[in-house]
């Protein structure tokens, strides 16, 4: 079951279609409660300005209950989702499958 902490399993490349995809509030919401691994993935795979202004959206936003990050980060998953059901990304699961671009 992919979660959102998985991104960091994604290629840059897939991580860039799904950041095109993903509603920017969303994903400044569900960012709050990421350890900063998954953040820096993030972070790295979109312009300066976008982070700049995700990262400001993120700090404006406050506080947020956890039920509406959960929500939030459930969107993006369903992205994510969507995109690997109709072969747009491809997600390196741990099944000692190999994939060659």
């Amino acid at each position: 079951m992919f979660v959102f902490e998985d991104i960091v399993m994604i290629g840059d490349r897939d991580i860039q279609k799904v950041l095109r995809e993903a509603d920017q509030q969303q994903l400044a919401k569900a960012l709050k409660s990421v350890d900063t691994e998954v953040q820096d993935k993030i972070f790295r795979n979109m312009s300066k300005r976008q982070a700049t202004m995700l990262k400001e959206d993120m700090e404006y936003m406050g506080p947020v209950r956890l039920k509406d990050v959960e929500e939030a980060q459930q969107k993006i998953v369903s992205v994510i989702r969507r995109l690997e059901d109709s072969g747009e990304i491809v997600i390196a699961r741990g099944d000692g499958d190999e994939y060659i671009n």
